[in-house]
Formats: C-alpha cells, sequence, structure tokens
C-alpha cells in the first residue's frame, strides 16, 4: 500500500464561537452547513488509506473506490445525504486560477476579504485578513478544503469558498469535497483530508469496524480560542474583544498557556514561517504604529543615559566614602559629566542619600 501521511480532522467549537459573538456561526447555518462542522468521529489511518489508494476512474459515479472490499460509490448527492449538508449552489472549481462562474467577480471577492484598497500580486495571504474573515478561513482550510503546511496563504478557491459564505450566496459544499478528494488522491505526497468525514462515509456503507486501531480528536483538534492565539490574536483584557497580540500588551492572564496546550497538529508549520514570506508582499506599517516605534526608541535611550548618569553619582559617592577607588568610576564623555553636574545642582538626584538607602548597602555588603 502506498505510503503517504494524513491530515487529521478538526472540529469547530461553536460554544466558543457564540459566546464570543463571532460571525461565523450565522455564517454556517445561513449555509446550513453546520453539520459538517460538529463531526467529531475516531478516524482509522489504515482504513482512510486504504479508501484513497483503492480509488478508480468512473463514469457512474464522481468517486469510487473500495474498502475492506466493501464498494463505495459517491456523488454529491450522496455525499451530501451522508454529511447532512445541502447540495445546492456553484458548483464551479478552480485549482490553479480565479474560478469562472456567472455573476463572481475576483475583484469583489478581493475587496471582501483583503479590503477596499487593496493590491493582490502573486499571492493572497491570511494575515491581511480581518479577525472574522482569518478565523473563517481555518475551518475552510480544515473541513471543506483540507489542505498541510498551514494556513498563512490563501488559495484562489478557498477564496471562492470564502466569499459565498461570507455572502451567502450558495455553493455545493459536497461537490467541492469530491473533487478534492480526487485531487489529493492524484497529487503525489499531498496528505489525504477528510479524516472525520470518512468515518462516516465507512459507516454509512456498512464498513466492518470493529478491531481495527482508531485515532479519537484531541483537545488541540478544536478551532477556537487557541487556534485566536496561534494566528497573533489576544483577547483584551479591559474590553474584552480579541486585538492583533502586537498593538496591545494588557492580554488576558493565562491566553497563550491555553493556546500553548492546544498546539497540536492544526499550526502544520505555516504560521511559524510567516517571517519567511518575501518582504517585497509584506504589509507597510501605519504612520502612527511607525511614530510609537520611534517615541518607544527615543525613551529607551533617555533610559539609558539616564542609568548612565545615575551610575556615575552612585560611584562618585563610594568613592568618597573610600569603598571604591578612583580608577573604579565609569568613563563618560564631557557632555556627560556635564548633563551629571547640571542634575546634581538642579537637586534632581532622586536615588536618594547613601546614609539609609537600603540599595546603597547591599552594594556596600
Amino acid at each position: 500500500m502506498e505510503i503517504r501521511e494524513i491530515f487529521v480532522g478538526k472540529t469547530l467549537d461553536f460554544d466558543f464561537c457564540i459566546n464570543e459573538g463571532f460571525p461565523i456561526v450565522d455564517w454556517l447555518n445561513a449555509q446550513e452547513l453546520g453539520p459538517l462542522f460538529r463531526i467529531n468521529l475516531t478516524h482509522y489511518l489504515e482504513l482512510m488509506k486504504e479508501f484513497y489508494v483503492n480509488i478508480l476512474p468512473s463514469l457512474d459515479v464522481d468517486l469510487y473506490t473500495k474498502v475492506k472490499n466493501r464498494e463505495i460509490e459517491l456523488d454529491f448527492t450522496t455525499i451530501a445525504t451522508i454529511l447532512e449538508i445541502p447540495y445546492v449552489g456553484t458548483r464551479a472549481w478552480n485549482q490553479r486560477n480565479w474560478v469562472v462562474d456567472g455573476m463572481f467577480k475576483n475583484k469583489d471577492c478581493e475587496r471582501l476579504l483583503f479590503g477596499e484598497n487593496t493590491q493582490i500580486f502573486q499571492k493572497m495571504y491570511s494575515r491581511n485578513h480581518s479577525l472574522h474573515h482569518r478565523f473563517l478561513h481555518h475551518p475552510v482550510a480544515t473541513h471543506i478544503l483540507p489542505k498541510s503546511g498551514g494556513f498563512n496563504e490563501v488559495t484562489h478557491m478557498e477564496a471562492f469558498t470564502m466569499f459565498h459564505i461570507i455572502t451567502g450566496q450558495r455553493i455545493c459544499v459536497p461537490k467541492l469535497i469530491l473533487n478534492h478528494m480526487q485531487a489529493m488522491h492524484a497529487r503525489k505526497n499531498a496528505r489525504f483530508p477528510y479524516s472525520n468525514s470518512i468515518t462516516k462515509i465507512l459507516m454509512h456503507f456498512g464498513v466492518n469496524l470493529t478491531g481495527e486501531v482508531h485515532h479519537a480528536l484531541r483537545s488541540a483538534d478544536k478551532l477556537r480560542k487557541g487556534t485566536l492565539g496561534r494566528m497573533g490574536f489576544k483577547k483584551h483584557k479591559r474590553l474584552g474583544t480579541w486585538v492583533p497580540r502586537d498593538e496591545d500588551s494588557n492580554r488576558v492572564i493565562g491566553e497563550e498557556e491555553e493556546g500553548g496546550e492546544e498546539g497540536g497538529e492544526e499550526v502544520q508549520g505555516e504560521e511559524e514561517r510567516t517571517s519567511q514570506v518575501d518582504p517585497a508582499l509584506s504589509v507597510n506599517l501605519p504612520s502612527n504604529q511607525f511614530e510609537e516605534i520611534l517615541r518607544a526608541i527615543k525613551g529607551l535611550e533617555m533610559g539609558i543615559q539616564t542609568i548612565k548618569r545615575r551610575q556615575k553619582r552612585i560611584e562618585r559617592k563610594l568613592v568618597e566614602k573610600g569603598i571604591i577607588g578612583d580608577e573604579c568610576i565609569t568613563s563618560s564623555s564631557s557632555q556627560e559629566d556635564q548633563a551629571n553636574q547640571r542634575e546634581e545642582e538642579e537637586g534632581t538626584d532622586d536615588m536618594g542619600h547613601m546614609d539609609g538607602d537600603d540599595e546603597d548597602d547591599h552594594m556596600a555588603d
């Protein structure tokens, strides 16, 4: 049997999304896709591989295969029944470029997902999504069009699918799943996807699962708080909203720890590789953030100068008390000496007198 890895299925934590007020719940329910994202079944590694390896061409059905000598014939209506989701809407498919389908315009899709002033070059990246669009991209890339290698890049079919889900336009997800199964079967070294869904398919066709080695989903396989943490978001302690981690340091205590426990396979190596992306495709910092960075750097420089001046004053007082010799005094420029002298004359020495100063007593010890 061909040696191929599998892509472990996920399940969406609807309770978490509802509690946080995320629109993804309404988007999926409007498409009647809730049952697909709630599947929480064990998967059978060897049977999954057998399912894909035995796929054969067929003129009668969309997908034909055998598992444990049991014939499995699937078309999009059958798989819709098994997964309890509708099979209405567009059935357009294109793995490499934008789909050409009726009234769909890729420029409208780009503006919706990436903003009015977006400029899409060669690739689309999820880091340029808003919070809710980026969170939607995860289940699209785990349940509808599963892929390995991470979630940073957004494919044309993923964007096409997200556009229909967000706008409420119908899209035939069962047809997408069957097309993607065929594509992953044909692609060399690709991971086999849909572990949860395939278990449901095997059960529907009466494949005997008794005695087969199986693997249950772990907490890491749930899309929820830890997913947002790995995406670079955190919950603002005072506002109670999710914000980019680098915009505010006021995070909820324990958030990063919980995110770490949910690491699992979901990361798939891509989020960590974000910094390796071509700098020419990176988003420029807004001017206000750039100014804040400059102010922070200036503040650090001033703080370092203040520490140096205080160090000089402490050393001089230690020399006066005979604790250290003159040779121990840190050398400095004449400008620093003048600044020290002015500060001492103005009485701004906030380090306190040597007598009774706990910090200096420790130094003397």
